[in-house]
């Protein structure tokens, strides 16, 4: 009889407290154990989300396989095993073989290329399905920003309390509040900075026993919380806190500093706002120089010689150029259409995954619902307490809430994989035209597509990739052959998971 272990895994501390799924899975798999005459060694089992590798189980499973010389694994899926990308190259280190019973298949290192293939793939569905979860969290906050809900911490003169339903909201702090008032009254009264943040001192505003910063100082008035509203990922949104000073005031205060406006053209240059000087981190800003000659200089607001060096527009140019060309060589045409295959076969795969796991969350739902609805019953019949009534129906709510947005969001990441991966894939071979033949916006777009932090710095220009490029350009295998299956799964699957939301955002610009 063959030796083997048992892995179970329940992926939330709820359901592992509510005893069905853990068990459930053991007991299912003592059964495929016996019908195929396994001897189970050991069973290993934890309640975790596995959204990092690393889990205490997982490790004391390999530990103990390696140890005993086991290399067979009877779990129930994919995403039980593993739900991140490095659990899935740890174990292709060992020599197991892995039984998904649901799922009806077996992966070694003995299998067919395309059955790794298409288990590469659900390991990135895997991860997929997680990454969903996490994206509640931000939708969380944004359905908390959309009510006027500040959803960081609260600013210079207000502080974080608790209401009567318990819940976080943002009042004024009787102590630094006078001070953020009295802050702004000083410099529409025509004081500078500097000054204000002396007479502040002299009366006592001091942040944990040290002062103000100037710079903290006008950063507090040009802030717009301060007349109840608030900035979140670029957009204004009126807020339920309480406005500390009047428009009026923050209006005046806003136009003094305005009064010395930077300098601004007639043309627009593609790289200004761009590009930073890398001895002293200011922006390149650009001068046109006898109608038609375009030249780059650091603005040297922070001192030092870096002003002095002039940089002509072709040579940013030719840079960026390079870059792009060598994106778009990044997959050779012979290897481009598996590329092409391989997406649209892991799109089909995607909704087919997504699919069991929206029937999973229903059922969660439907269990939710059966459940308040017993609730109301009792309250009503007067079995339980009216305290007791309003304190389960609002965390179950909260609950069924919850995953009644996860429903929708695994819906939307499946359009975001698949639009994306398809946008991505049309653009890689274009950009280099795409680039010459843009407007100045256009090129920012493009340029704020394929990276960030760009640095000039000693004649050289630095780029920090955006994750999907960088993976792309880091895949010189596919230049060698492209007939490694495996290779090819590797690279699909990393390529893909670079794409989320504001990725395809920029990507839709470009096209």
């Amino acid at each position: 009889m063959k030796s083997a272990v048992i892995y179970a895994r329940v992926s939330s501390d709820r359901q592992e407290k509510e005893g069905w799924s853990i068990p459930a899975q053991i007991d299912f798999l003592k059964n495929y154990a016996e019908e195929k005459c396994f001897f189970v060694e050991k069973i290993f089992s934890e309640s975790e989300t596995a959204k990092r590798a690393g889990r205490k189980a997982f490790n004391e499973m390999l530990k103990f396989c390696t140890e005993k010389n086991i290399n067979t694994i009877l779990v129930e899926k994919t995403d039980r095993l593993y739900r991140n990308f490095k659990d899935y190259v740890i174990l292709e280190d060992y020599d197991f073989e892995v039984h998904l019973v649901k799922e009806g298949s077996i992966i070694s290192k003995n299998s067919r290329s395309h059955d790794k293939f298409i288990h590469g793939i659900k390991v990135l569905m895997a991860k997929n399905y997680i990454d969903n979860l996490s994206e509640e969290v931000r939708k969380g906050l944004n359905e908390k920003v959309a009510q006027g809900y500040y959803p960081h911490k609260a600013p210079v003169g207000y502080k974080t309390v608790k209401n009567s339903d318990n819940k976080k909201i943002i009042v004024p702090d009787e102590e630094k509040a006078p001070f953020v008032k009295r802050l702004f009254e000083l410099y529409a009264s025509g004081l500078s900075a500097e000054q204000v943040k002396k007479i502040l001192l002299e009366e006592g505003l001091y942040h944990n026993s040290k002062p103000y910063a100037k710079s903290r100082l006008i950063q507090i008035l040009h802030d717009c919380f301060y007349i109840g509203k608030f900035l979140y990922k670029g957009v204004v949104y009126d807020g339920k806190h309480e406005p500390l000073i009047s428009v009026e005031l923050f209006n005046k205060v806003q136009k003094m500093f305005n009064q010395s406006k930077a300098r601004t053209h007639d043309v627009e240059f593609p790289y200004t706002g761009i590009i930073k000087c890398g001895h002293c981190g200011c922006q390149l800003t650009a001068e046109l120089k006898k109608g038609k000659y375009i030249y780059y200089h650091c603005t040297g607001k922070r001192g030092g010689t870096c002003k002095k060096d002039y940089i002509r527009e072709e040579k940013f140019d030719k840079l960026i150029m390079e870059l792009l060309n060598k994106i778009s060589k990044a997959i050779p045409e012979d290897i481009y259409p598996k590329v092409v295959e391989a997406v649209k076969e892991m799109n089909s795969l995607s909704v087919e995954y997504s699919s069991n796991s929206y029937e999973q969350i229903a059922k969660q739902l439907k269990t939710l619902e059966k459940r308040l609805d017993s609730l109301y019953e009792d309250k009503v019949d007067g079995r339980i307490s009216f305290e007791f009534w309003e304190e389960k129906n609002r965390a179950w709510q909260k609950e069924k809430n919850k995953l009644a947005i996860q429903l929708q969001s695994i819906s939307k990441t499946n359009d975001t994989l698949r639009e994306g991966s398809n946008l991505l894939l049309g653009i890689v071979k274009d950009l280099p035209h795409l680039y010459l033949q843009g407007t100045t916006i256009e090129k920012k777009q493009i340029l704020n597509l394929i990276g960030s932090n760009f640095i000039y710095k000693d004649k050289e220009l630095s780029i920090v990739l955006n994750s999907a490029f960088n993976y792309l350009l880091n895949f010189d295998f596919l230049k060698k052959s492209g007939d490694d299956c495996s290779m090819l799964e590797l690279f699909i699957n990393g390529l893909t998971s670079c794409i989320d939301d504001d990725f395809c955002s920029l990507l839709k610009l470009v096209a």
